[in-house]
């Protein structure tokens, strides 16, 4: 890995939307490696045959991907970290969310921009809360993961692969 800087960067325009449109979340196994070029994925792994889509509203959910520098040790170190909002509870979602907390899962955030990050793409994501409230008739989840490198991007032929993997499988919401 190169540690010499080699571009510049400009002003972006302002004609980016922020927020998570929805969340693609597969089981962790440790055999499905992603193959990173230029913080990019270009194929899903052969082991994730299929993910189950979340939906969620633009406001309140987040991906922070921070990376942290020990400058005794000279490493480097990123955790990314998702909360996601999901409105409307019933006993389906809590069956899904204690699954989401007792495992680990590899998740793929889309954003209103087009773009798709993979978040646990070196050891999963583990699921550090779960909270049901009130006052939104829903549940806010928290997932962090750890790895050497921020999440990568998926290439638009990795979407397509990804969005053919989609689950019919949804919890009924009536």
């Amino acid at each position: 890995m190169a540690c010499d800087i080699t571009k510049g960067r400009g002003l972006a325009c302002k004609d980016q939307r922020t927020g998570i449109k929805f969340i693609d979340f597969a089981p962790f196994v440790s055999t499905n490696t992603f193959t990173l070029s230029n913080q990019e994925v270009d194929e899903i792994p052969a082991g994730i045959t299929e993910v189950f889509r979340y939906e969620v509203k633009g406001a309140g959910n987040t991906l922070v991907d921070t990376g942290t520098v020990n400058l005794d040790t000279r490493t480097t170190n990123f955790k990314a970290v998702i909360n996601a909002n999901l409105q409307r509870a019933n006993n389906d979602s809590e069956v899904e969310l204690k699954a989401l907390l007792f495992g680990r899962v590899v998740a793929f955030v889309h954003d209103y921009n087009g773009n798709v990050k993979v978040v646990g793409h070196e050891t999963g994501l583990d699921g550090t809360m779960a909270e049901y409230s009130s006052e939104t008739s829903g549940y806010k989840i928290t997932l962090e993961a750890e790895a050497s490198t921020f999440c990568p991007f998926l290439t638009a032929g990795a979407i397509e692969d990804l969005t053919a993997i989609v689950s019919e499988d949804v919890i009924d919401q009536s």
